[in-house]
């Protein structure tokens, strides 16, 4: 089984038809996907004492255009992740991301963004090479600093196609591409920064179902 991305994985997003690339998603991306799901799913859930599951996107609703990204993902329950914060390891045709994500209106977003806001240490102080991004089917991205994260969180807040998603990028020229050991400490790291935040809010996630 495939256990890194390498440079050449970029291709796929060249390769015009649906059912034509997503062969070459479920031939060389999905088994990546996979070997970090199971690499990462005990570990994260062992973290935030949450049994979240792990899902693979499969595109099904798609009947003509093929994805421009294409994602795996670390929470949730075994019907789906979308209502819940959740961790994403995802390709699109611009760089390979671990994102801990709010996307597609989850249950509470704006309590969890409130609750970030007024909770900025778990944030302000970000690597250097992390990520914001306000729209998961766009793949634009800003430095994760103070202002940029805030002004996400705000929109979140305001706008109902608001999102936010917060990171780390690999970009084709990466020096991380191939090699398996290197990518595995690189999405290690990223998530031992993101934890915190992720266990906050899916513990205000979990007072709000309990009210």
């Amino acid at each position: 089984m495939k256990r890194y991305f390498e440079k050449s994985d970029f291709d796929l997003f060249e390769i015009d038809g649906l059912e034509a690339r997503m062969s070459v998603i479920r031939e060389a991306i999905q088994p990546v996907f996979q070997y970090y799901g199971d690499t990462y799913t005990d570990y994260v859930n062992d973290y935030t004492n949450f049994e979240g599951s792990f899902h693979i996107a499969q595109h099904r609703r798609r009947t003509t255009n093929p994805p421009e990204s294409t994602w795996s993902a670390i929470g949730g329950d075994n019907r789906g992740y979308k209502k819940y914060p959740h961790i994403q390891i995802g390709i699109n045709d611009e760089y390979i991301f671990m994102f801990l994500s709010l996307i597609d209106n989850p249950k509470h977003e704006k309590e969890m963004a409130e609750f970030l806001l007024d909770h900025p240490t778990l944030w302000n102080d970000l690597p250097n090479d992390f990520y914001v991004s306000g729209d998961h089917t766009k793949t634009k991205t800003n430095k994760a600093d103070e202002e940029a994260v805030r002004k996400t969180l705000q929109r979140l807040i305001k706008v109902k196609k608001g999102e936010v998603m917060l990171g780390r990028i690999i970009t084709p020229e990466s020096g991380l591409l191939g090699d398996g050991q290197k990518q595995e400490e690189f999405f290690k790291e990223t998530l031992e920064v993101l934890l915190p935040i992720y266990k906050a809010l899916l513990d205000l996630y979990q007072e709000e179902e309990d009210r």
